[in-house]
C-alpha cells in the first residue's frame, strides 16, 4: 500500500513538474511581445502568482506526509 501510495506521489510530483515548465515557456513568449513597462508589471504578477503556488505546494506535502504518517500508524497498529 506504501509503495502504492508513494507511486502516486511521484506521478503527481513530474506531473507538476511537466505543467510547470510549459506554464514558463508560455510566460516567457507573453514577455517577450510586451513592451518594457508591460513586460516589468506582468513579471511582478508572475512572481506573486509563483510566491502563491510555493506556499500551497508546501502545504500540500505537508498534508501528504501527514497522511502517510497516520496510514503507516494505522497499519503498525494493525500489524
Amino acid at each position: 500500500m506504501m509503495i502504492s501510495l508513494f507511486a502516486v506521489l511521484v506521478i503527481i510530483a513530474v506531473g507538476t513538474r511537466a505543467t510547470d515548465a510549459l506554464r514558463l515557456k508560455q510566460a516567457e513568449s507573453v514577455l517577450a511581445r510586451l513592451s518594457e513597462t508591460d513586460a516589468r508589471a506582468y513579471y511582478e504578477r508572475l512572481r506573486r502568482r509563483v510566491r502563491k503556488v510555493i506556499v500551497l505546494r508546501a502545504l500540500a506535502v505537508i498534508a501528504l506526509l501527514c497522511i502517510f504518517w497516520s496510514i503507516r500508524q494505522q497499519l503498525i497498529k494493525g500489524g
